[in-house]
């Protein structure tokens, strides 16, 4: 039996629309934690509204070494913060493009926030968590 002209019209999108349900419940785009050893720094890429990685654990409080590395083609500036965003842990300086720089923090047990300072790049995706404990 042949579809009717508005069924033909909505199949496609339907379609399309499904399948980005799919992939969003398997938790496709939902990168893993990744895990940092107490010995070695914490590695961060910045560029155009990602943190590499996005998410970290970390297994110990204690003094922590943030390497971090613009890999985009703007100006990027690293700012840790705590969870609810009211006390800053360490502000980086505005890195261009292909520089890096090192910061080291102390970190208590709990959750944080790390993002781009840069004016509304945190709000474009540029951000991130770091779990301590």
């Amino acid at each position: 039996m042949p579809l009717s002209p508005l069924a033909r019209f909505l199949a496609r999108p339907l379609a399309l629309l499904l399948l980005a349900v799919a992939l969003l419940s398997t938790g496709c785009g939902s990168p893993a934690a990744v895990d940092v050893a107490e010995s070695e720094p914490v590695a961060i890429a910045m560029s155009e509204y990602r943190l590499q990685p996005q998410d970290v654990r970390l297994n110990g409080a204690g003094e922590r070494t943030f390497e971090i590395t613009n890999d985009g083609t703007l100006v990027h500036r690293f700012e840790l913060r705590s969870e609810d965003l009211s006390r800053r842990i360490a502000l980086g300086r505005p890195l261009k493009p292909g520089e890096s720089e090192t910061l080291t923090v102390r970190l208590g047990s709990g959750s944080y926030v790390m993002r781009c300072a840069q004016e509304r790049h945190n709000t474009l995706g540029e951000y991130g968590s770091v779990k301590v404990g």
